[in-house]
């Protein structure tokens, strides 16, 4: 048994999966730490409003950093396991090319649209000029887009070459670059503005640093990486129209789930309770964050690894691959959130003020019950993006999305300050129904023979 323990520790997946869950607890206590600060520098009224601010650029944000990403995650990790360096090269390009059009057009649009929606949104639950300030605080935040493109393409290109330890510590380095700049904002402003501007400070130090980190990558001896010229020298001429059509399709389904997840519950929270509640809230978030880490080694994987099945049309062994991570996965996250409640109460008491500790444990609990079905589904993404089954996805999660979100509504109507968190858990929850699709279709081997031709 210890021998079986050692062998399956000396693999690649293994050892590369430890290397991400490290990076994701140094970035889940980063966040909690972050958290805690807040709620005694700017109370949490203060906190609500800066959580809110990300939270709106996110809308905009999410649909090209999710979708192109992971999208060009995959295709180039295929192409990388056949050796097409001029396919990677074009990939590359593709995702500098995506994020300064998309980020131009985001910056444009955000200008116009952000503060007039949030006066139009939250012009009678705050002074008209902090409602605007909300939404002068989110269109700063849409420069962050352009800001952060070399740190996506390194972040990409060392996640699709299987680069674990780099990417590791790119993401680490980040996070507490952003810690540091973000409370040092709070401090010299005293207000949510200082909060936003050492957001964005953070990304253009980020981006440095993986200029940097890029250079060295390339000459470390791993999988081939195109240089910084090749790839501008690219982007004129690329084309956007085909791998915008797999990232946008990915991108408005996960910004769909980031809606119901992040947005959808906070404006909620925002207009039927309290800005306060949307700082328990994200509060909550982060502290069960921390009972997911395991969650996060083996998704940010699974996918290069299960691109090269695909690559190499592996189809046992890209079944295979599927059911470990998703069962063992699935139940190590099931234990870990029971235990992060155990430890949840006296976490909130210990680090934050005594007002925050009831309301934040409430949420916590209600998260619970809808993350623990989606920790078994670690691979959904990957799955749906290399079978090109994005059609089902979409169709699944309109489905959801019809059944969840009236509930939602309602519950929010009977329980202003924890229905947006009940409806929350069971929109998670509907990740089990994605689960039973792909257990069916896994089944089925045929695809097995359609691959091998």
């Amino acid at each position: 048994m210890k021998n079986r323990i050692l062998r399956a520790i000396k693999t690649k997946f293994v050892k590369d999966t430890l290397t991400l869950q490290a990076s994701g607890f140094l970035t889940q206590a980063s966040g909690f730490a972050a958290s805690a600060v807040l709620a005694f520098a700017l109370g949490a009224h203060g906190q609500g409003l800066f959580v809110m601010a990300v939270t709106l650029q996110a809308l905009l944000f999410n649909l090209v950093n999710v979708g192109v990403v992971q999208a060009t995650v995959s295709q180039l990790a295929a192409a990388n396991a056949r050796g097409l360096h001029e396919k990677v090269s074009a990939w590359l390009a593709f995702l500098v090319k995506t994020y300064l059009v998309t980020g131009a057009l985001m910056i444009g649009v955000g200008f116009f649209a952000l503060p007039y929606l949030c006066e139009a949104i939250y012009g009678d639950d705050l002074p008209p000029e902090e409602a605007r300030s909300l939404g002068v605080w989110a269109w700063w935040l849409t420069w962050w887009i352009l800001i952060d493109t070399p740190r996506a393409v390194a972040q990409v290109a060392f996640h699709a070459t299987r680069r674990m330890t780099p990417l590791a510590q790119l993401d680490a380095a980040h996070e507490f670059i952003r810690l540091f700049l973000t409370l040092g904002g709070v401090v010299i402003f005293n207000s949510p503005a200082g909060a936003v501007l050492g957001e964005i400070a953070s990304r253009a130090c980020a981006a440095y640093l993986a200029l940097n980190m890029y250079r060295n990558a390339r000459e470390d001896g791993g999988a081939w990486l195109p240089s910084w010229r090749e790839i501008w020298r690219m982007v004129p001429s690329i084309p956007l129209q085909k791998g915008l059509r797999l990232g946008l399709r990915l991108g408005l389904l996960k910004n769909a789930t980031t809606i119901f997840i992040n947005v959808l519950p906070r404006l909620l929270l925002s207009d039927f309770a309290s800005f306060a509640w949307v700082a328990y809230f994200n509060i909550a978030q982060k502290i069960m964050g921390l009972a997911t880490i395991a969650m996060q080694g083996v998704s940010r994987n699974v996918l290069p690894a299960l691109a090269e099945k695909r690559g190499h049309n592996d189809f046992p062994g890209f079944r295979k691959l599927y059911w470990r991570a998703s069962l063992i996965g699935g139940a190590a996250i099931a234990v870990a959130i029971g235990l992060g409640l155990v430890i949840a109460r006296p976490m909130i008491a210990r680090f934050y003020p005594a007002d925050y500790t009831v309301p934040v444990f409430r949420c916590c609990w209600i998260l619970a019950i809808g993350m623990i079905p989606t920790g078994f589904g670690i691979a959904l993404d990957p799955f749906y993006i290399l079978t090109n089954k994005m059609k089902a996805n979409l169709t699944l999660a309109l489905i959801g999305a019809i059944v969840t979100i009236p509930i939602n509504v309602y519950i929010t109507m009977l329980w202003p300050e924890e229905g947006p968190v009940w409806g929350q858990a069971i929109y998670l929850s509907w990740s089990l129904v994605h689960f039973t699709y792909i257990a069916f279709w896994l089944r089925n081997n045929r695809h097995a023979t359609e691959w091998s031709t």
